[in-house]
C-alpha cells in the first residue's frame, strides 16, 4: 500500500521538476532582469510591478464554453507553394510572403523583414509534443534570404520560436521587438547589439524604412507562472513608397482607430484572423471583428494571418477566412487570401483571391 509519505514525496519532486524546467529549459527563456524593468517604467505609463498591461483593463478569458469542432485540423493536404529560395525584392516594390499562421515574409524597398517566424513541428517549449503544425513549411529556415531585421509582436510560443531563432540568427542583421522580449533573445545567445526594443509608438529608421512599434490588446508569458513580464505590440512599416500594417495579436478595441489618426494611410494590412473564441474575446478578434478593424485603420487592402499551421482554438480550421471573407464581401473591404508561400506582388494583389481552401476536409 502506498504510504501517505510516499504521496507527498512524489509530489513534492513533481513540483520541483516542474519548477526547474520552467526557470532552465532554453526556451521557456530568461526573464527581464531590474535594470530592464527599470527601463520600462521610464519608456512606458503601461508597466508597474514588473508586468505590462493594455490601455484597457478587460479580463484575459472568460468562464465561457463552446463546442469542439469535428474540423480543427483539416484531414486533407492543404496547398503550400513551396520554395527553396526567395527571389531578391525591388526598390520601390512591395512583396508579402505569408508563410503559416502569423509568419510572414516583408520584402519591402528591396530589404527582408521577417515577422514572427515560427517553423517548428510544434509551438511548444519542446520539440516533441505542444500544438502541432498541420501545413507543410514552405520554406526551410536555411532556404530564407538574408534578413534585414526579424519583427516579433510578443513572447507565445507561436510567435516566438526558440529553435527558429537560433536556425536564422547568423542570417539575421536585425532584430525589432517589443520591451521585454529582447531578454529572451539574449537569453539565446543573440548579440544585444543587434537587437532594438520598443515601447508604443516609439519608432526607428531601418535605413530608409520607418518602423513604428503600435498597441494591442493581449497578453504575454511563456512562463505560466509569471504572466506580463514583456510587452506586446503590432508594427507599421513607411518607406514612402508604401504603408503596411501588422496587427500582431490581441482583441478588438479603439487602438485601431487610433493608430489610423496617428500614422496615416495604410496600403495593406496583415490581420490577426483566427484562434478566437468565446473563453477570450478581449484578447483575440473574431473575424467580423477582424474586418471592422481594417474599416477602421482604413487599409486599402488586407490579409488574414494567424491561421493555416497551428490550431490553438476549438474552431474549423478554415472558419476565419470563410467567415471573413463575407463580412468583407458584405461591407466592400478589399481582402487578399494567397496561399501559404505564395508570393503576393502588391501592385497585383487584386489577383490573389482564390477560395483555396473550400473542398478541403
Amino acid at each position: 500500500m502506498i504510504s501517505i509519505i510516499s504521496i507527498l514525496v512524489f509530489l513534492a519532486v513533481v513540483v520541483l521538476a516542474v519548477i526547474l524546467f520552467l526557470n532552465f529549459w532554453p526556451s521557456v527563456g530568461k526573464l527581464p532582469d531590474k535594470s530592464m524593468q527599470e527601463d520600462y517604467a521610464r519608456r512606458t505609463e503601461y508597466f508597474s510591478d514588473g508586468s505590462f498591461s493594455n490601455q484597457a483593463s478587460d479580463p484575459v478569458v472568460t468562464a465561457e464554453s463552446e463546442e469542439k469542432s469535428d474540423r480543427m485540423k483539416p484531414k486533407d493536404k492543404i496547398p503550400v507553394v513551396k520554395s527553396e529560395s526567395v527571389p531578391d525584392g525591388e526598390k520601390g516594390k512591395l512583396y508579402v510572403t505569408w508563410l503559416g499562421h502569423s509568419s510572414i515574409l516583408v520584402q519591402m524597398n528591396g530589404k527582408n523583414i521577417l515577422i514572427d517566424p515560427v517553423f517548428s513541428k510544434y509551438s511548444s517549449p519542446v520539440s516533441f509534443a505542444g500544438v502541432k503544425r498541420f501545413s507543410e513549411v514552405a520554406i526551410e529556415p536555411e532556404d530564407l534570404p538574408h534578413l534585414d531585421a526579424v519583427l516579433i509582436s510578443h513572447d507565445h510560443y507561436d510567435h516566438l520560436d526558440y529553435e527558429t531563432i537560433k536556425k536564422i540568427n547568423d542570417k539575421t542583421d536585425r532584430y525589432i521587438v517589443p520591451l521585454g522580449v529582447e531578454s529572451y533573445l539574449i537569453g539565446w545567445g543573440v548579440d544585444s547589439e543587434k537587437i532594438t526594443n520598443m515601447a508604443w509608438y516609439e519608432e526607428i529608421m531601418l535605413d530608409d524604412i520607418k518602423v513604428v512599434a503600435t498597441p494591442s490588446k493581449h497578453y504575454t508569458g511563456r512562463n505560466p507562472l509569471k504572466r506580463n513580464a514583456s510587452w506586446w505590440c503590432g508594427f507599421y512599416l513607411n518607406d514612402d513608397s508604401h504603408t503596411l500594417y501588422y496587427s500582431g495579436d490581441g482583441g478588438y478595441c479603439d487602438n485601431f482607430k487610433e493608430i489610423k489618426e496617428k500614422l496615416g494611410d495604410i496600403d495593406l494590412a496583415l490581420m490577426e484572423c483566427g484562434q478566437y473564441g468565446k473563453g477570450w474575446p478581449w484578447i483575440h478578434m473574431f473575424p467580423e471583428q477582424t474586418v471592422q478593424a481594417v474599416e477602421d485603420l482604413d487599409a486599402k487592402w488586407f490579409i488574414p494571418v494567424h491561421w493555416g499551421a497551428y490550431c490553438i482554438c476549438y474552431n474549423a480550421w478554415d472558419d476565419s477566412v470563410i467567415r471573413s471573407i463575407a463580412e468583407s464581401e458584405k461591407k466592400g473591404i478589399n481582402e487578399a487570401t494567397p496561399k501559404i508561400g505564395e508570393r503576393v506582388d502588391f501592385d497585383d494583389i487584386a489577383s490573389y483571391n482564390e477560395h483555396w481552401w473550400e473542398g478541403i476536409n
